[in-house]
């Protein structure tokens, strides 16, 4: 016991003096910041060395060329309407229906959910009552062959006892009669009122039943309503889109020379036969322009070719 008690003493007195020795310096280490380092000590007449300055850096500017840079002739891409353009109504109406007919598909949905979970629950009570009518039979049987039971024993009760037995055996034998049949009565009137809450809960569970039936049926109904109203409204919204396209742009003429003439044409001619000339050209392929253009509103047009001052020329003729 001694020994022990020495040897923790000598523990703690070892435990004590390392940290008495080690202790100071981790406390010193934890003030002095990581990057700092202690000043080195120097003689008091020697001067503090000099900094070196950081070298001086020249650079030389080329010359400039006399020819001049080159420009850059990459074509320049329009970027995209920033997101805060105003949108047109069309877009605004198309929107709108395309969003009512997202919410009569997904109100579609949930009824169909709805009227599903109504026929499983609509199922689930029609069973729960043909099982309860099925105790209420097995109550009602168990009940008649109770009472049937105790008709019995109350019948052999009352019947006269045999000639040779004695008065105590006699009324032993009516004792276990009577509490037979006691026993049976009770069985009887305990299965038919067994009977009679089957019964009332089999009644209980096809009301229930026939409720979620009428469930089921509302609920598919209204899914029925809803998947119309999304056919109408995703039919509304097609046809708002389709009034919305702009109109098909008449096709634009561009000119491929302008037609020069050493002398001024002469003057168009009068209209004949409900005609006109509205347009002449040096060039073919901008007279064709021309007609296409009349052409394209269901005007009647024509290229005629003739001559002035030796040179070609194309007058495109409309019909009125």
């Amino acid at each position: 016991m001694n020994n022990r008690l020495t040897q923790r003493l000598v523990g703690a007195a070892v435990i004590t003096a390392l940290a008495v020795i080690f202790v100071p310096e981790l406390l010193e280490k934890s003030r002095t910041p990581p990057g700092a380092h202690p000043p080195a000590a120097r003689a008091p007449d020697t001067p503090p060395p000099r900094e070196p300055k950081p070298p001086a850096l020249t650079i030389s500017a080329p010359a400039p060329a006399d020819t001049p840079a080159p420009v850059d002739t990459t074509p320049t891409v329009a970027q995209p309407a920033a997101s805060g353009e105003p949108t047109s109504p069309a877009d605004t109406a198309q929107t709108a229906q395309e969003g009512a007919a997202r919410v009569a598909r997904d109100q579609a949905e949930a009824e169909r959910i709805t009227a599903t979970k109504a026929r499983a629950e609509a199922a689930r009570r029609q069973e729960q009552a043909e099982a309860a009518q099925t105790r209420a039979r097995a109550e009602e049987a168990r009940g008649v062959a109770a009472t049937r039971q105790a008709t019995r024993l109350q019948a052999a009760q009352q019947a006269a006892p045999p000639p040779h037995s004695s008065a105590a055996e006699t009324a032993s034998t009516q004792a276990e009669t009577s509490r037979a049949a006691e026993a049976a009565r009770r069985e009887a009137t305990r299965a038919e009122e067994a009977r009679r809450k089957a019964q009332a809960e089999a009644t209980h569970r096809k009301a229930q039943a026939e409720i979620a039936r009428q469930e089921a049926a509302r609920a598919e109904e209204a899914r029925r309503k809803a998947q119309a109203e999304a056919a109408h409204r995703k039919a509304q919204a097609e046809a708002q889109a389709a009034r919305a396209k702009p109109p098909a742009a008449l096709p634009q003429i561009e000119l491929v020379a302008k037609s020069r003439a050493s002398a001024p044409s002469p003057p168009a001619p009068a209209p004949t036969g409900g005609s006109v000339v509205v347009a002449s050209f040096a060039l073919q392929e901008n007279a064709y322009a021309v007609r296409d253009r009349y052409r394209s509103r269901n005007i009647r047009a024509a290229v005629e070719q003739t001559a002035a001052n030796g040179r070609p020329l194309f007058l495109v003729r409309i019909w009125q």
